[in-house]
């Protein structure tokens, strides 16, 4: 081994190991690469040691829970389109559907913070999110 290269070590069993660049590089792309399997497990309720027992493959999960190429380039555009539909509509529907949508409040939350009856709150949404409907068609 190169005097260089000896500067990458890795820890087996309490020991620091000498290895070459690649082999170092090698074992830390895994070890990332088992983190974020971990991860996507997780947020997916599976584990990787699950995955082992049942005899699926984590690529193919991982292949199905990824969004396509294609998918992704609908949904910026669709993105867009709701965007400037949005700044069609009144400010005061704007602020309705931000609150609603954006910022996760209830109805019965609006209600109260503004004074506004529920019914008439949800009144409103109908007809913003037929508006908007209507706006995103043409």
């Amino acid at each position: 081994m190169e005097e260089h290269e000896s500067r990458y070590t890795l820890l087996f069993d309490k020991m620091r190991v000498a290895v070459g660049r690649e082999v170092y590089k090698a074992y830390y792309r895994q070890k990332e690469r088992e983190v974020y399997l971990d991860k996507l497990a997780s947020k997916h309720n599976i584990s990787f040691e699950e995955c082992e027992e049942k005899g699926i493959q984590v690529d193919y999960l991982i292949s199905h829970t990824e969004e396509s190429i294609e998918d992704g380039v609908i949904k910026k555009e669709m993105l867009k389109k709701l965007a400037l539909c949005l700044e069609k509509l009144s400010e005061q529907e704007r602020l309705l559907i931000y609150a609603l949508f954006f910022q996760g409040k209830s109805e019965r939350q609006l209600s109260a913070e503004t004074g506004t009856p529920q019914r008439t709150i949800n009144d409103r949404k109908r007809r913003i999110l037929l508006k908007l409907k209507k706006l995103l068609e043409k």
